[in-house]
């Protein structure tokens, strides 16, 4: 694992989570403050190890988010995080 690149996405799910949490009714999710890093982190495990991050991690190519349908690499991991966080837990 790419740790650095594993604590870059976590800290956009982190990011992604808490203003998600800001917009629900008496902003409050369904997860206290403590199960909530345990969510956090398998949402950016998941991310982490998805067919799109990996495929960077193993490229030569520096271009590689302008080469994808997915552009920037921190739109995609919170939009995917969204998507993951409304799935799973809203």
């Amino acid at each position: 694992m790419n740790r650095t690149i594993f604590n870059y996405v976590l800290v956009h799910v982190a990011r992604t989570w808490e203003r998600i949490r800001v917009t629900r009714p008496s902003q409050e999710m369904p997860l206290d403050n403590i199960a909530s890093v345990e969510a956090i982190e398998q949402i950016a495990t998941e991310i982490y190890n998805n067919d799109i991050v990996q495929g960077f991690l193993t490229t030569d190519d520096d271009d590689y988010w302008y080469n994808t349908t997915d552009t920037m690499s921190d739109i995609y991991i919170e939009e995917t995080a969204a998507n993951l966080i409304t799935e799973y837990y809203l």
